[in-house]
């Protein structure tokens, strides 16, 4: 019997698992049927929970589950005596870390990035406008201070990423630049 997995901004019951090895989990905890891992049900028996010992049965086998350290969004857990180290994110830091690092958004070193979260309060150039090194593109405020964001070399704006209002986070691409030499 599967059960099919719709998002409802449940957050506290999904998670994204990455092990040491890069391998990804997706996990679904649902409190009403068993855990969806990978978008596939698993038919997981719970036998029994104390403190951080965890006992299971799964495909005829029981597992022995110990979290021994957790340091932020690091684990360490020891199944059946084996250590496993994983970093666990929330489902809404996986969807912010797949934007930021996806391929349009690359970065290369002529590119303008947020140094802080704030909100845009001005933008002064616009797309395909030449600017020189020093020369400001934008206001970032950040705890009611402005801050200008100036070109870090001579070139053409190949795209302004951002709009007046909006808010971004540190490191969020706001400006490529195609330098120039001159």
């Amino acid at each position: 019997m599967g059960t099919s997995y719709i998002y409802k901004r449940d957050a506290s019951r999904l998670f994204i698992a990455v092990r040491d090895s890069g391998k990804r989990y997706k996990i679904y905890i649902p409190k009403e049927s068993n855990p969806v891992i990978n978008s596939v049900e698993q038919d997981i028996n719970f036998v029994e929970q104390e403190d951080f010992h965890y006992i299971f049965d799964w495909k005829g086998k029981r597992f022995h589950c110990e979290l021994v350290s957790r340091d932020q969004n690091k684990a360490v857990i020891k199944v059946n005596g084996v250590e496993y180290k994983y970093s666990l994110e929330s489902i809404f830091s996986y969807i912010r870390r797949g934007m930021i690092n996806s391929d349009e958004n690359k970065i290369d070193a002529n590119n303008i990035i947020a140094p802080m979260p704030g909100k845009i309060v001005d933008i002064f150039l616009s797309d395909g406008d030449l600017v020189n090194e020093g020369e400001p593109i934008l206001t970032l405020e950040a705890m009611k201070m402005q801050n200008e964001i100036t070109a870090n070399c001579n070139g053409v704006i190949r795209k302004i990423r951002v709009q007046t209002g909006q808010s971004v986070m540190k490191d969020e691409l706001l400006v490529e630049i195609q330098s120039i030499d001159v």
